[in-house]
């Protein structure tokens, strides 16, 4: 039967969608997942998903649950799974396990796989509400969603940018204070640091690295955000790796050409840097050669942060999936800005939301509608499930 939500499901969702985002490390090639059973008001069962091979967590929740199980509700991001991956199918144990009720998120997007879940469930007599905290949920699985399950990278590009389009502060007039490093506020970049969290590994331009040697890190996460703990790999392209300077990290990647001088390779690795070759076009490393060496290094989810140039020759190449945008309340008047070729590609990408963040402004473009995949994934899905058992509807 088809139910529609009921006053405490949004807090209980929101519970189980910070523990699907406070995970020791990404998920992926898997999408996170939370789950919460609730009985009689009070939490029986917990779980979170944390990779490929490991448990999922509506099985974690059961466990921890056990017979307390019975009769209870369980919270749910996902859509449970109705396949046989490296783990069993966990739809069959939620039908099976006595609950009352089932409250997801939204349905498995998954492309690759049958879904069902949520049929399984109808037929074993739980009583099934969906989209309860769908748009969070999307938002945790985008990367997932986004690349096919992951069939390439996921691109995500953050710039930063005043009213008059400038990525840097102008210089400071004579006999005046000197301007701040930093166009945005903290707010803005607190929560680019969550993004950064997200990421495998978050990659700059040769210029921003010799400008200002970033850290490239989370290091202004809060630590109730719901974001993974683990930091991401730091990388710079630089194509005939003509940057000699230091740059503190213990670790870190840099894409070049084919054609780079051994001796600054091996300047390279001295310092730490893993030196990963690419194609070039133009004399620059060509951007679908360096997602591909990205990939093969883990790079699932790769941040893009910058330097104009880089960011858009992604653009232009027409690979990136999302894009945010901190825009500042202030007017430069002078500063690094987008290259004079700069791509005109905003209306290729749809608008995803616009918020203040802070003092400044955020704004999510992304390649797919997400709007229309969050209606699909929610509203359709529960239309769905109400024709096919002809219950009441959400």
């Amino acid at each position: 039967m088809l139910t529609p939500p009921q006053p405490d499901d949004a807090r209980w969702m929101a519970e189980a969608l910070a523990l699907a985002a406070r995970v020791p490390r990404r998920p992926w090639p898997n999408p996170p997942v939370g789950a919460l059973i609730v009985r009689d008001g009070r939490v029986v069962g917990r779980g979170a998903h944390e990779g490929a091979g490991l448990p999922h967590a509506e099985a974690l929740a059961l466990d921890e649950a056990g017979e307390a199980a019975r009769g209870a509700t369980l919270y749910l991001t996902l859509e449970p799974c109705n396949h046989q991956g490296r783990t069993p199918p966990c739809a069959p144990r939620v039908a099976a396990s006595g609950l009352a009720r089932l409250v997801v998120a939204v349905a498995d997007p998954n492309p690759t796989v049958p879904g069902g879940g949520l049929a399984v469930a109808q037929d074993a007599g739980l009583a099934i509400t969906v989209g309860v905290g769908g748009e969070r949920a999307l938002e945790l699985i985008w990367p997932f969603v986004a690349t096919n399950a992951f069939e390439r990278p996921y691109v995500l590009l953050k710039t930063a940018v005043s009213l008059d389009g400038r990525f840097t502060p102008g210089p400071a007039p004579a006999g005046a204070e000197p301007r701040p490093g930093y166009l945005t506020g903290l707010s803005a970049r607190r929560d680019a640091h969550i993004l950064r969290r997200w990421a495998d590994i978050v990659l700059v331009g040769e210029r921003t690295v010799a400008a200002d040697r970033p850290q490239l890190n989370g290091r202004l996460v809060p630590d109730d955000a719901d974001c993974p703990a683990a930091e991401p790999l730091a990388a710079y392209a630089d194509s005939d790796l003509s940057f000699s300077g230091d740059w503190a990290q213990e670790r870190f990647l840099v894409f070049s050409g084919e054609g780079a001088a051994p001796a600054r390779r091996a300047r390279v690795e001295a310092q730490g840097g893993v030196v990963v070759a690419c194609a070039e076009r133009a004399g620059h490393v060509a951007p679908e050669s360096l997602l591909a060496e990205a990939f093969r290094f883990g790079g699932r989810a790769v941040m893009l942060e910058g330097g104009p140039r880089l960011a858009a020759a992604f653009l232009a190449r027409g690979l990136v999936d999302r894009w945010v945008q901190y825009v500042a309340p202030v007017f430069s008047g002078a500063g690094v800005q987008w290259p004079e070729a700069e791509p005109h590609v905003a209306e290729r990408l749809h608008l995803t939301s616009a918020r203040p963040c802070g003092h400044d402004l955020r704004l999510v473009h992304d390649r797919l509608p997400f709007a229309q995949l969050l209606q699909e994934l929610t509203a359709d899905t529960a239309a769905g499930l109400g024709r096919r058992g002809g219950g009441d509807r959400a």
